[in-house]
């Protein structure tokens, strides 16, 4: 079964944030990879939707750190995270706290993406912050 919309535009939402973290990628030149490879369409439900997450994370992304740093184990810190692991919690934090969605399918879909885009580990630390965020 092929991934949704919802599913693409996040995972472009999470690779736009990463994009940010490494190379300092402005909103602008997130959008213009998001257009890239013609899976979203501006005024599609899906485009919409990714364009709020990276707007969202970007204009909430040191209070998101904030919280984060607060959820990782003693002597981490968030900007110890690898950048990929960094990028999913941060769109994760926004759904949890931005939107309506149910909290189980944030996390569920973060760890899914975890587990394609991370060291084999990397999902158990995204799901237990997640959580915590969640609460």
């Amino acid at each position: 079964m092929g991934k949704s919309i919802r599913q693409i535009a996040r995972e472009k939402a999470i690779i736009g944030i990463y994009q940010h973290l490494t190379v300092d990628a402005s909103k602008k030149d997130i959008m213009n990879f998001v257009r890239s490879d013609d899976t979203l369409h501006p005024g599609q439900s899906g485009y919409e939707f990714c364009e709020w997450l990276v707007d969202t994370t970007l204009e909430n992304m040191d209070s998101y750190i904030a919280l984060i740093d607060k959820y990782l184990k003693k002597g981490w810190r968030f900007e110890r995270l690898g950048k990929m692991e960094a990028a999913i919690l941060l769109v994760g934090t926004c759904e949890l706290l931005e939107s309506e969605l149910d909290p189980r399918i944030v996390i569920n879909e973060a760890i899914l993406n975890a587990k394609a885009f991370c060291d084999d580990d990397a999902y158990k630390l995204i799901n237990g912050v997640l959580h915590k965020v969640a609460e």
